[in-house]
């Protein structure tokens, strides 16, 4: 128990919810201080570049690649080492996915929960499961037309939904 005094040494901020669920999680992974390649780091900026092109050319995602080079190739954090994120590594070789991994992803989830609907036309969760989907495709959509990472005229339409994750 804390009186009102002692409480306002703590952050009182509120913290975001989550869009579609009840939570407010603030739980993460803490990145170390130092942004530096760590010492016994032995891939060259040059040669973990290589890398990513390499993984990116044989279909992984961002993502993808970074758990691949942290697990097997023990480098962290891509971005102390080379300076620059993997994305935009991929951006200037030309290798950058068509759409956000994020977007790929919920419109993947809701191409599935369709045929999913298709099969169980009863399941009325689901049908309102994947209007929340979708609601969720839109906003980032329109998000990403104004970062300028989506062109202007694209458009989530659920009929062309799974030629864009195939």
């Amino acid at each position: 128990f804390c009186s009102p005094r002692s409480c306002q040494t703590f952050s009182l901020a509120p913290k975001m919810g989550r869009m579609h669920t009840p939570g407010k999680g603030i739980s993460a992974s803490a990145l170390p201080y130092r942004r530096t390649a760590p010492s016994w780091q032995k891939k060259s900026p040059q040669e973990v570049c290589d890398l990513i092109c390499k993984l990116a050319k044989k279909g992984l995602s961002p993502s993808r690649i970074g758990i691949y080079l942290r697990d097997s190739h023990g480098v962290g954090q891509v971005r102390f080492v080379t300076g620059t994120k993997i994305l935009r590594v991929l951006k200037a070789n030309g290798l950058a996915p068509s759409i956000p991994e994020d977007l790929y992803h919920l419109i993947k989830k809701a191409v599935a929960v369709r045929k999913h609907l298709e099969k169980h036309r009863k399941d009325k969760d689901s049908k309102f499961r994947l209007i929340l989907i979708e609601s969720r495709i839109h906003r980032l959509a329109r998000y990403y037309k104004k970062a300028r990472a989506l062109p202007p005229s694209w458009k989530y339409e659920s009929a062309t939904a799974s030629a864009l994750v195939s």
